[in-house]
């Protein structure tokens, strides 16, 4: 099973993005197969995916920008019982509470954190079994990033499992419980955050302070 906060890390082109949007039905596979509660899923429409309780918040276009907060988180909730909606909804304004101020603004107005939050929101919403998020953190303040995986963290305390794709890698294994590390989509590395933290080859790679390599954006 999938640990509760899992990340994945790597340079840019290592295959971490691809991999979450082959979970999801969204690109083409060639070889091997994915399973999920175990069901094979390597051929089933996106749909039939997400009807089987995984989310998926892409890094852009995450919202509906026309529409209200209120009517994002509606939508997403559309799935579930009027009374199971509102109840949602009520955790949702709870757990996000910088949402409920927002209701009646439109997407399109949010500051960063503010739409991703939301986007985390309508994931959520859906009442999944795992959610995969792709870099939440992208374009957010120290703080902000802060902000986002304390959610994030604490929804998998909820017992909701996360695999969370990070360029971010020195702030996410922070919060994160399990890593793994792709280059050039071979795995490099596989162990708690704690033990990614401890190895020095990963730190040297991924974690020094400052240089190219610190927010893993150089080729491997």
């Amino acid at each position: 099973g999938v640990e509760p906060f899992t990340t994945i890390l790597g340079p840019n082109g290592s295959g971490k993005s691809t991999l979450l949007k082959s979970i999801v039905g969204l690109t083409t596979i060639f070889g091997g197969t994915i399973r999920f509660a175990g069901q094979e899923i390597t051929s089933s429409a996106t749909e039939a995916i997400v009807g089987q309780g995984i989310a998926y918040v892409p890094q852009r276009n995450n919202v509906f920008t026309g529409l209200t907060v209120r009517e994002n988180l509606l939508l997403s909730a559309r799935r579930l019982a009027k009374a199971d909606a509102a109840r949602a909804s009520g955790d949702a304004y709870s757990l996000f509470p910088v949402l409920e101020k927002r209701l009646s603004q439109r997407a399109e107005q949010l500051s960063g954190g503010e739409r991703q939050m939301l986007a985390i929101a309508m994931g959520w919403l859906a009442r999944p079994r795992l959610m995969l998020l792709d870099e939440p953190s992208a374009g957010l303040s120290p703080l902000l990033t802060g902000e986002v995986f304390r959610v994030l963290q604490h929804l998998s305390q909820q017992g909701l499992p996360l695999v969370v794709v990070e360029q971010n890698a020195r702030s996410v294994l922070q919060w994160c419980s399990y890593v793994y590390v792709l280059r050039e989509g071979q795995l490099a590395f596989d162990g708690t955050a704690e033990a990614c933290r401890a190895d020095e080859a990963m730190v040297k790679t991924y974690l020094s302070v400052g240089g190219k390599r610190a927010g893993l954006r150089a080729k491997s």
